[in-house]
């Protein structure tokens, strides 16, 4: 064979290889958790601290909406809003107690209270997710960020091990809600070994759900 042909072959072999390693890279770092966009986190206070969500709106009495509200208010693109929705995985592993309150909207009454004289306490990162979930729902909300084993039947709020499997579930609900655009929304813990407080007070949470964003 003609040595100038296998030289081309095993250039374009080396460009080829080298567009896939490109197009890989762009899609495993789209989301840059050293600069984000909408959110970032309070001052700590007391050794808590909260996420702080600021989205683009022409609406000007927004300051006391909580954020679930703002997120819907605001003029963001659908794929940007996708993109906002995605940086909430940006607090994975931080274990942080978070001071963040959430209104009467939040949970069912008997749950609110018992977080309160438990003195249950929960992560950023659970807030993360927490918060994520409540965007999807229509309103109320009937869960509280208090994520449990099934299994088990413990709180897993502060369970590392845990935690890095409801991530990875997360994460693999986002990617094919992504992939759909968020079209037809399911449940993301559906399935799985772990839900929220309150989840199984509800006959099909799915059904609580906002179909599309």
């Amino acid at each position: 064979m003609d040595p100038y042909i296998n030289k081309y072959k095993t250039y374009r072999a080396v460009v080829c290889m080298g567009v896939l390693f490109l197009l890989i890279s762009c899609s495993t770092q789209r989301l840059n958790c050293q600069k984000l966009n909408y959110l970032s986190l309070s001052e700590v206070s007391n050794s808590e601290q909260y996420i702080i969500a600021s989205y683009p709106s022409k609406n000007q009495d927004n300051e006391f909406l909580e954020d679930r509200f703002l997120f819907r208010r605001s003029n963001l693109s659908k794929p940007d809003a996708i993109e906002a929705l995605e940086e909430y995985f940006c607090f994975y592993k931080n274990q942080t107690v978070s001071n963040r309150t959430y209104s009467y909207r939040y949970g069912r009454i008997e749950n609110r209270m018992k977080l309160i004289n438990e003195n249950i306490k929960f992560s950023v990162e659970v807030e993360a997710l927490y918060t994520l979930t409540s965007m999807i729902f229509d309103d109320p909300v009937y869960i509280s960020p208090v994520l449990i084993n099934k299994n088990t039947g413990q709180i897993c709020n502060f369970s590392r091990e845990d935690m890095d499997v409801v991530y990875r579930i997360y994460k693999d609900w986002f990617r094919r809600m992504r992939k759909d655009g968020f079209s037809s929304i399911s449940w993301p813990l559906k399935n799985s070994n772990y839900m929220w407080l309150g989840e199984n007070s509800v006959e099909d949470i799915e059904t609580l759900i906002s179909k599309e964003m």
